[in-house]
């Protein structure tokens, strides 16, 4: 026991967020949501450059290009949903799945708009 008493601190299950523990402790956190960033704009960017560069080995490429408008939509908007993010990403990744470099864009476009995980 230390001089200011017992301070165990017990986490158990899934904990996301910050943690600290002990005398005088702060923190801070800051996240920054305003509107799509640079690495999402790349990545909307990129798909479309390949969606256009591979059209021809999917079944659909206008059905994909109008998920690819869904998800840039709603990145874009100062309210986005990403549950109709998310539906979209899924649609347009099964459309592209048969095209490897199509596949993994829509992945990194996943990761950037932060959904599809």
């Amino acid at each position: 026991m230390s001089e200011h008493g017992d301070r165990a601190l017990n986490i158990s299950g899934t904990v996301y967020g910050q943690v600290a523990s002990g005398d005088h402790v702060t923190q801070n956190q800051q996240i920054n949501a305003a509107g799509a960033g640079q690495d999402v704009v790349d990545a909307l960017a990129r798909v479309e450059r390949l969606l256009e560069a591979h059209a021809g080995g999917l079944a659909e490429p206008g059905r994909a290009r109008r998920d690819l408008a869904d998800i840039r939509e709603e990145a874009g908007s100062d309210d986005p949903d990403p549950e109709r993010m998310e539906g979209a990403l899924g649609r347009l990744g099964r459309r592209v799945a048969g095209v490897a470099v199509l596949a993994e864009a829509v992945h990194a476009l996943g990761t950037a708009i932060g959904v599809g995980g």
